[in-house]
């Protein structure tokens, strides 16, 4: 018992264990993607995108400053990201020609694309937070159940069995958490982020076509 695995505890599991494990693999996917992608949405790159948008437009030069939107990149583990900010600045720098009220609308319109880009995924996030612990209270049931048939059987040999699924359960029930709860973590993380990051994207859309419109 003492020299058992991590593998063969898990695989003490049972079949549930193999449905945590994939909804793990799963979660951890979505976590990498959104923590490469929201590198996209802090402040600092925000400023300089702005910073660099304002500097071709002091020289009166639009076109430069379309192309700045164009080619801003950040660079996130390894990954060349798209700034959600540059999106939308590219979009009101390119429809100049509407009216100050239009524009804003349009450019809000196309905020709220950027921004369900972002949300894409973190309901499998919620999701696997909520349901992950129900999956491993199955198989805790299901292991109690085949412990308790165990011990309706009389002959000794059969106390492995009554080990073996107590074993089941509580690896279950540890594993359905394990899946849980960085889902849950991340998933509030991620949300808070976003709520926080959208005054600064109001703040800088306003910004930007009151300075456009005022000039011309």
């Amino acid at each position: 018992m003492g020299n058992e695995t991590l593998l063969d505890l898990l695989m003490k599991g049972g079949f549930t264990i193999f449905i945590l494990a994939l909804s793990s693999i799963f979660s951890l996917k979505v976590i990498i993607e959104k923590l490469i992608q929201f590198n996209g949405i802090k402040s600092k790159y925000n400023e300089e995108l702005l910073t660099q948008i304002a500097e071709k437009l002091e020289a009166k030069s639009l076109k430069d400053a379309i192309t700045v939107c164009k080619n801003y990149k950040i660079t996130s583990l390894g990954f060349k990201v798209t700034s959600p900010l540059a999106n939308v600045m590219k979009y009101i720098l390119e429809h100049l020609h509407l009216s100050k009220e239009d524009l804003t609308e349009t450019a809000y319109n196309k905020l709220d694309q950027e921004i369900t880009k972002l949300e894409g995924g973190l309901g499998v996030l919620a999701t696997l937070g909520a349901v992950s612990p129900f999956i491993g209270l199955f198989g805790t049931v299901v292991g109690i159940i085949k412990s308790f048939s165990a011990l309706s059987l009389t002959d000794t040999s059969n106390y492995s069995h009554v080990m073996s699924g107590i074993a089941e359960a509580l690896i279950a029930t540890a594993a359905g958490l394990f899946v849980a709860v960085p889902a849950v973590m991340f998933y509030n993380y991620f949300t808070k982020r976003l709520k926080l990051s959208i005054p600064s994207f109001d703040e800088s859309i306003h910004g930007v076509i009151r300075v456009l419109k005022s000039t011309k």
